[in-house]
């Protein structure tokens, strides 16, 4: 299973990184389809290189001809966000579309910030980092998209305790 196959890997190669997205929703208890899986990274040259040789190692390669560990350098980062629109890198697995790991290089948070407040939950037995609610559903809330709306709506009840499913 890649989902399973990828968080090993991270846990294992100690990177420093928090699940965004649509897996974050369904690891804080929220049922919700999603093939790919979003996740911001310590910005640190070592920390996205490491994480970058991570995703190489499961057959991952990214899209467009960018080195991810480049993304350290908060200038370049800018630069590439209002010149180029570039908010994330994705790698993907040319044979398998399924196999899809998005890098927020320009989520709306700063990424040290959402990965130093992420939360260790479990998955198959391997702990995971994950986006805190209330980070997810800030960063869900700025993107203006009816299916992050849904989900936003969602996490809310779990912030309040209520009842989350469907």
């Amino acid at each position: 299973m890649f989902i399973g196959d990828l968080l090993r890997a991270l846990f294992e190669a100690r990177i420093e990184y928090a699940i965004v997205g649509g897996v974050a929703v369904n690891l804080h208890g929220v049922p919700r389809m999603t093939y790919d899986v979003d996740l911001v990274a310590a910005p640190t040259r070592e920390n996205l290189s490491a994480l970058a040789n991570t995703l190489r190692s499961l057959k991952l390669h990214t899209r467009i001809p960018v080195k991810l560990e480049d993304f350290a350098d908060r200038v370049y980062a800018d630069e590439m966000r209002t010149e180029r629109n570039l908010i994330a890198v994705t790698f993907t697995d040319p044979s398998d579309p399924l196999r899809e790991v998005d890098v927020l290089v320009a989520p709306p948070i700063d990424p040290a910030e959402l990965v130093q407040r992420a939360k260790t939950l479990q998955f198959a037995g391997t702990p995971v980092r994950v986006v805190s609610i209330e980070d997810l559903v800030a960063m869900k809330q700025a993107t203006g998209r009816a299916q992050d709306e849904a989900d936003v709506t969602q996490l809310e009840k779990i912030l309040r305790g209520g009842d989350h499913g469907g």
